[in-house]
C-alpha cells in the first residue's frame, strides 16, 4: 500500500500590510451587499404584498390607492427640478393609466403598479442607506 503525505502551510495568518488593506475593502463591500439585499428584500415584499392584495377582490380601493400614488408621483415631479422629474412624471402618468385599467379591465394591473412602486422604493432605499 502506498501512502502520500500532504504538507500544510504552517503560516496561517496574513501579513500585517495585506491585512490592513484587505479588511477595510471587505468591510466596504459587505456593507454594499447588505444594503443591496435590504433594497431587494423591500422590493420583493412590496410586490408580494401587491399580489396578495390583488386576490382579496377589493378592486375599488386598489384603484383609488393607485390613483392616489399617481398623484403623489406627479407632485414629486412638480417639486423636483432635474432629470429625475421626467422619470417621476412618467411614473405618475403610468400609475394613473394603470389605475384606470385595473378598474375597467382587470385588477391584476395592481401587480404592475406594485412592481413600479417597488422599483422606486428599492432605488431610494439603496441611495439613502448607501450614502
Amino acid at each position: 500500500m502506498k501512502t502520500f503525505s500532504a504538507y500544510f502551510q504552517q503560516k496561517q495568518s496574513l501579513d500585517s500590510i495585506a491585512r490592513e488593506q484587505l479588511i477595510p475593502a471587505v468591510k466596504a463591500s459587505m456593507r454594499g451587499v447588505v444594503v443591496l439585499m435590504c433594497a431587494v428584500l423591500a422590493a420583493i415584499l412590496i410586490v408580494t404584498l401587491s399580489v396578495w392584495v390583488t386576490g382579496m377582490e377589493i378592486d375599488p380601493y386598489l384603484g383609488a390607492g393607485t390613483w392616489g400614488l399617481g398623484f403623489i408621483f406627479l407632485g414629486f415631479a412638480v417639486d423636483n427640478h432635474g432629470p429625475a422629474a421626467l422619470v417621476q412624471m412618467t411614473s405618475g402618468v403610468a400609475l394613473l393609466i394603470l389605475a384606470i385599467l385595473q378598474n375597467s379591465v382587470s385588477p391584476d394591473f395592481f401587480i404592475i403598479s406594485g412592481a413600479l412602486v417597488a422599483s422606486w422604493v428599492a432605488v431610494l432605499l439603496f441611495k439613502r442607506v448607501s450614502v
